[in-house]
């Protein structure tokens, strides 16, 4: 069973989206990467692509960020991450807005814009490098904003996508997670 592990909703149990199409981020891998990205925020917009169960977005609005966008294209993960969100009594606030589409196409639709992203696609597929040209094409990260792309440590992570470059790669267990900034970010 997946868990809140820090901030206001500290200890809250989550269901786990584990069908054929998601693999849950477990809380080791979720320590690791907040403790990379900082343990808590003061607001600010994120956005969680390829959400499944959302507990990646979930730990950041317990870590103060401000609203978090979770979408995800599989009905049944989709199930899951919005009895999460009703089991958090978060359901009619406006700090998570739910969206059942995909990903890429939410991309290129959206007029948002974000300081945090969680990219965590299906490990086989490319995703993340077409979310990255998305995210650098629609300019849908704010200036300072943050991507963070979780993929198969045993994948090498790509070292830029247009204006969107790495700048720390981090493993833990099974997977890698490789942060990106704008180029010119300081």
């Amino acid at each position: 069973m997946l868990r809140i592990i820090s901030g206001t909703l500290k200890g809250r149990k989550l269901r786990e989206a584990s069908f054929d199409t998601t693999r849950p981020t477990t809380d080791r891998n979720k320590e690791k990467l907040f403790n990379i990205l900082g343990q808590y925020f003061d607001g600010g917009q994120a956005l969680d692509l390829f959400a499944g169960s959302g507990a990646l977005g979930l730990e950041a609005l317990s870590r103060g960020i401000g609203r978090v966008w979770f979408v995800e294209s599989d009905r049944d993960a989709f199930r899951v991450l919005r009895s999460n969100i009703e089991s958090l009594s978060l359901g009619s606030s406006p700090t998570a807005v739910t969206l059942l589409q995909d990903g890429i196409a939410f991309l290129r639709t959206t007029r948002e814009k974000f300081d945090l992203v969680f990219l965590d696609p299906p490990y086989a597929s490319d995703l993340v490098v077409t979310a990255l040209e998305m995210i650098s094409q629609y300019r849908i990260l704010n200036d300072q904003g943050v991507v963070v792309a979780e993929n198969d440590k045993q994948k090498p992570p790509t070292d830029a996508v247009k204006d969107l470059v790495a700048f720390r790669d981090a493993v833990e267990g099974n997977t890698r997670f490789t942060f990106y900034r704008w180029r010119d970010a300081k």
